[in-house]
This record gives C-alpha cells, sequence and structure tokens, in this order.
C-alpha cells in the first residue's frame, strides 16, 4: 500500500470510492451519508477545490482510500491547535486502509508540531464508535447540523487516551443542589448477555431525607442507551411541577463526566410533556424523534419511538444557572 498527498486526477477515483461506500452503506442499513445530501453538501467543486489537503492510499494502482485534514474547523469553536479528519472514506474489500490513512496522518500532524487529531463522527453507528474508541479517539460531545447526529472526537498524539471508565463507581456523596441531594440507594454492575452497562441508582430526596423520586445514571456507550439513554427519572406524583428532576439531571452531569462518557443522552415518550420539558430545562439539546427497534426492551413494553435529547459534558459545571 502506498499512502502520497492527492493531486487533481484523483478527484474522480475518490468520488466514485464514496459512490460504492454509500451503496454498501445503505444495503447494510446505514443512511446517514444519503440522509444528510452527502453530495450536497460535498459536491465535486468541493474535491477539486480542497484536493490539496487530501490524502489517498493506493494498492495495484488503484485508489482504495482517502480523507482530507485541515487546521480548522468550526464545530469545535476554539483555538486548541489541532488537524480535523473529513471525507473520511476506505475501500471495503480492502481491510486495514483505514487505519494505515489515519495512522499517516497522526505522524504528519505529529511532524509540524501538533499533538490534537480531531474529528466527528455517526453518533447512531455505534460499531463505527467502538473502532475509533480502539483507535484511540475519545468522545468530546454531541454535534448536531441539519439532519446529520454525530459525536466530536478528539485523540492527543503525545500521551494514552484512556477511553470512558465504566469498570468501577466513583465516590457519589456530596451530590446536592440547596436541599435537594441524590442519596445512593444501590449500583448495578454490566450484564452483558442482557445489554446493560453498570448504573446508579439514587433516590431524589428533600430536606430531612424524604424520598420524593428516583433517577439513574447508565455508564458505557451501546446501541441499547441511544433509545433508553444514560440517564432515567421519576418524580413522585406529589412533588412534581418543582424541577426536580431536571435538578437532578443536572448533579448527575459532572459524575458522569467524571466516567469520561463526553456525552449523555435523555430519551423519553414523546407523548409525555412533562419528561420532555425536564430534559429541556436541564439543558439538553433535543435530537430527534426515533422509532425504536424492534428488540429493544421498551419496544417490547409497547412503546413505538423515543424523543432523543443530548448534552455534551466538557467543562460542565454544576453551578451553571438553569435555564427557565
Amino acid at each position: 500500500m502506498n499512502i502520497r498527498k492527492a493531486v487533481p486526477e484523483d478527484v474522480g477515483p475518490i468520488l466514485d470510492l464514496i459512490r460504492r461506500r454509500i451503496r454498501w452503506m445503505d444495503e447494510i442499513g446505514l443512511d446517514h451519508w444519503n440522509r444528510v445530501d452527502y453530495f450536497g453538501i460535498y459536491p465535486e467543486r468541493y474535491y477539486e477545490e480542497n484536493i490539496a489537503s487530501f490524502l489517498v492510499a493506493e494498492q495495484a494502482g488503484r485508489l482504495i482510500g482517502a480523507l482530507a485534514l485541515y487546521d480548522h474547523d468550526s464545530v469545535w469553536n476554539d483555538r486548541t491547535p489541532a488537524r480535523y479528519v473529513h471525507n473520511f472514506v476506505a475501500d471495503i474489500d480492502c481491510p486495514g486502509t483505514g487505519a494505515a490513512l489515519l495512522r499517516f496522518a497522526e505522524q504528519m500532524t505529529l511532524t509540524r508540531g501538533i499533538r490534537l487529531m480531531r474529528m466527528d463522527t455517526n453518533l447512531k453507528d455505534h460499531k463505527l464508535s467502538e473502532y475509533y474508541e480502539e483507535k484511540g479517539y475519545r468522545t468530546r460531545g454531541i454535534v448536531h447540523r441539519g439532519l446529520f447526529l454525530g459525536v466530536k472526537r478528539e485523540k492527543r498524539l503525545d500521551r494514552e487516551n484512556p477511553p470512558y471508565d465504566a469498570g468501577g463507581f466513583f465516590d457519589s456523596a456530596g451530590l446536592k443542589d440547596g436541599e435537594l441531594q441524590l442519596v445512593l440507594e444501590k449500583t448495578s454492575p454490566a450484564d452483558p448477555l442482557r445489554g446493560r452497562v453498570p448504573a446508579y441508582h439514587f433516590a431524589i430526596c428533600g430536606s430531612g431525607g424524604k424520598k420524593m423520586g428516583s433517577c439513574s445514571l447508565r455508564i458505557g456507550h451501546a446501541e441499547t442507551l441511544y433509545y433508553a439513554g444514560h440517564i432515567g427519572y421519576e418524580v413522585e406524583e406529589p412533588f412534581r411541577g418543582r424541577r426536580l428532576a431536571a435538578r437532578a439531571c443536572r448533579l448527575l452531569f459532572p459524575l458522569a463526566e467524571k466516567h469520561r462518557l463526553g456525552y449523555v443522552l435523555i430519551t423519553c415518550d414523546p407523548a409525555n410533556p412533562a419528561s420532555r420539558r425536564s430534559a429541556e430545562l436541564a439543558g439538553c439539546e433535543f435530537l430527534e424523534t426515533a422509532p425504536l427497534p424492534a428488540w429493544h426492551d421498551l419496544a417490547k413494553q409497547g412503546f413505538t419511538e423515543v424523543c432523543i435529547y443530548g448534552k455534551s459534558l466538557t467543562a460542565v459545571r454544576p453551578d451553571a444557572p438553569m435555564r427557565a
């Protein structure tokens, strides 16, 4: 395999490779490139104008992979020196191409004295997320641009990148907001056979320790959590209308950040406006209303769809004011 800087003659082969990749994605049920009108966003002219930013991989004279490297990306909106990966594609018949391209791009970045690589990936493609986690690209928040739902990912090239920590539980004492406090009732371990991740389970208590509801925090990134959410909550009827669920969520965000989750999801029944309002008051962004797959526990309980809200956890401040 040969990896080199792209030249104008590579535009056609890159576009052909992307078209083949999209057809393959359609066949396996991944429609996020077609869903966002990929070639409407990145027409041929885009590749012609930016071909100097591309690296390509070729084998036996055939182009089998490509990616673009840029110095800026408005999605991140900070001044940290970094290189940003875009338009990453590899031939499905040539395993290892993507990994080789990434390694080459990382070495190029280091030779420029830059120690940070960034990208965004599809929020719902969990196999791809596992791939990037294995390569050291850690979650740093959620991207929501039009129909695209993504995860911001970052890799430090000069040190190890520990993954999110689902191997144990942190001390959760002191989760308080005025008279409101979260009291740990139990923790539950992972159960891979049932698709369960480790979780904290809290009582939502007021002054004097009176229980007013409950909430939970699930630790991990798995396909089942896209529909079930990382945070669940329930407030007992006599105490509703006090924003207790939203306040409890805000207390859980820093705990989730300790586990390096990067983002959390909260889901609810579209027919439950109070639960939706709680997610909004907690500072979460509405992402989409998604149909439930038949295999999910919620679907087996009779639900057909869920509203999905997301919260990026980078620089979470538990003392930030709640939005009205």
